[in-house]
């Protein structure tokens, strides 16, 4: 009897954080195929893939017929888009002094036009996909959510102003085959930002310094551990809804698990964005974050909106296993941290 026919996923930024946990998750199902999408296909993370079994494609999200070409014949497509990247990029930082605009304002060009060239893609096979079968990666839309108190929170539109915005009037055909994934705060984002997640007191304790409310839940999530079963579960929902990924933790009650893993004494403290901003080596990028830290507060990271979560998914019978804020940070080295 002939196999039968494997359904096809591609996965955009398949040798990233999210990306990767996405098309490792499926190739552990027989029922798919991956075709991963990166722009080195000689890397060493894109080989690992090879490996495990993926299909790897060279493709340019600045390049909207690369992007056809790939999307040829699938079934399901995993959307992630990028604003970090152009946003440190020195040839990017030079181009937007060129341009008279901040690298903050480029970077979020950037990253609209990108994912519009993924949507523009994805229409193109829109009949080939499966119900819910256009997966995008996508956080609230900042501007809309304050009422407009935020008018430049720009890795937050960027995605947003795509995904959905851009997609819901173009495509509509394509939209009902959406589902929208947001993403909480990496679990390991305090490798970015190490003086504020970590800052060394005299008396040998630490302090986490963020302007955002201490007891305000926010969605926090093991990216690299928990994207992927994330992203599977979602696939196997019906289309046309949004999601939070993460499990919701206060940063106060960050700053105590971070404490009971180490050992340390550690404190929470609420500052203001000036001084996040004045304690940030990259002024810009201290501004963008203290941003979104400000924004957590309110009317929240989720922006507010009713946002579906892994506990909603298994109420519905799918599994979606989530790992715990405390879980993530055991597993991570801190020891660093304590040889200064």
């Amino acid at each position: 009897m002939a196999d039968v026919q494997k359904k096809l996923i591609v996965v955009l930024g398949a040798t990233g954080n999210q990306g990767g946990a996405v098309a490792r998750r499926f190739l552990q199902d027989p029922q798919y195929a991956v075709r991963g999408l990166t722009r080195n296909v000689s890397s060493p993370a894109a080989q690992a893939l090879r490996e495990l079994g993926a299909e790897v494609v060279a493709a340019e999200l600045d390049d909207v017929e690369s992007l056809k070409k790939a999307f040829k014949g699938a079934n399901l497509i995993f959307s992630v888009t990028q604003y970090w990247e152009p946003f440190f990029r020195p040839d990017c930082r030079a181009k937007a002094e060129e341009l008279g605009i901040t690298c903050r304002k480029y970077a979020y060009d950037v990253e609209v036009q990108q994912g519009k060239n993924i949507a523009d893609a994805a229409a193109t096979v829109v009949d080939t996909l499966v119900d819910n079968g256009f997966l995008v990666s996508t956080l609230s839309s900042a501007r809309k959510c304050s009422k407009g108190k935020f008018q430049d929170l720009y890795h937050f539109d960027s995605k947003a102003d795509v995904f959905p915005d851009y997609v819901v009037p173009k495509y509509p055909e394509l939209a009902a085959k959406m589902s929208c994934i947001h993403t909480g705060f990496f679990t390991t984002s305090h490798k970015i930002l190490p003086d504020s997640y970590f800052a060394k007191q005299s008396d040998g304790s630490f302090q986490m310094r963020f302007p955002c409310n201490p007891d305000k839940l926010v969605p926090q999530l093991d990216v690299n551990r928990d994207t992927g079963n994330f992203v599977y579960a979602v696939s196997q929902m019906p289309p046309g809804k949004a999601y939070m990924a993460g499990e919701y933790l206060s940063f106060r009650d960050w700053a105590a698990a971070w404490g009971r893993v180490t050992g340390a004494t550690i404190e929470y403290k609420e500052v203001t964005i000036d001084e996040m901003v004045a304690e940030t080596p990259d002024k810009a990028c201290g501004l963008e974050v203290a941003l979104m830290y400000s924004y957590s507060s309110d009317p929240g990271y989720d922006g507010g909106m009713e946002l579906l979560t892994a506990e909603d998914i298994q109420k519905a019978g799918i599994d979606c296993p989530i790992t715990t804020v405390e879980e993530s940070l055991a597993k991570q080295d801190f020891s660093k941290l304590f040889s200064k």
